[in-house]
């Protein structure tokens, strides 16, 4: 019998499978507290998947991880909040919105844009298509006149 070697790469695609059937099988219990964990889990390891070079892990884990914390933070705090005032008007609104709205759009979103697309843009050139990378494709393409 041969075994087959899977990669670092086809190990986290294989962990993110099981990740996405956990989340069906949590969508389907209407555990949604336990499907947004998920749902950061699943989008860090796409990130750390695709910012990977050569089967490398690199700089990218830590944007993965970081984001993965804000996530989890602002929905343990998000749910929090709809438990708190459900049913009610809350005692109190944050620019207006209601605490859990709050954090999910301009806390949550926003601080997850910062470490993960900006910082992924930043680490693009350095870590996943360095400049030398990027002339020996131009070179092994032929296409090293015509950019």
């Amino acid at each position: 019998m041969e075994v087959v070697d899977i990669s670092l790469r086809g190990n986290i695609i294989l962990v993110n499978a099981a990740v996405l059937f956990f989340m069906l099988v949590t969508a389907l219990t209407n555990s949604w507290q336990a499907f947004g964990y998920l749902t950061g889990l699943s989008l860090s390891l796409w990130l750390i998947t695709g910012a990977m070079r050569e089967n490398k892990l690199g700089p990218a884990v830590w944007i993965g991880v970081s984001v993965f914390v804000i996530w989890s933070v602002c929905i343990t705090l998000i749910f929090k909040y709809w438990a708190e005032f459900r049913g009610q008007f809350p005692e109190f609104t944050i620019a207006g919105m209601h605490p859990g709205f709050f954090i999910l759009f301009p806390v949550m979103w926003l601080l997850i844009f910062i470490p993960g697309t900006l910082s992924y843009a930043l680490l693009f050139d350095r870590w996943i298509m360095t400049e030398d990378d990027w002339k020996e494709f131009c070179r092994k393409t032929g296409k090293e006149g015509e950019l």
